[in-house]
């Protein structure tokens, strides 16, 4: 919708989403990391996927 020129209050009206904010940070997720970026991703991690990055985290 976004790429066909609609504006995004536009698009939020339609979608029945009350906050345009919340749209543009689904649409910044999904343009960033695909499909991927608009799953669920709360609770802990089963798995780091870059160890290093995290063992320097906790430090």
């Amino acid at each position: 919708m976004r790429l066909q020129g609609i504006p995004k209050a536009k698009i939020a009206e339609e979608l029945g989403i009350q906050d345009v904010g919340r749209l543009k940070i689904w649409m910044r997720k999904y343009r960033e990391q695909g499909d991927f970026g608009l799953m669920e991703h709360r609770g802990r991690r089963k798995e780091y996927k870059d160890l290093e990055r995290e063992v320097k985290r906790l430090r």
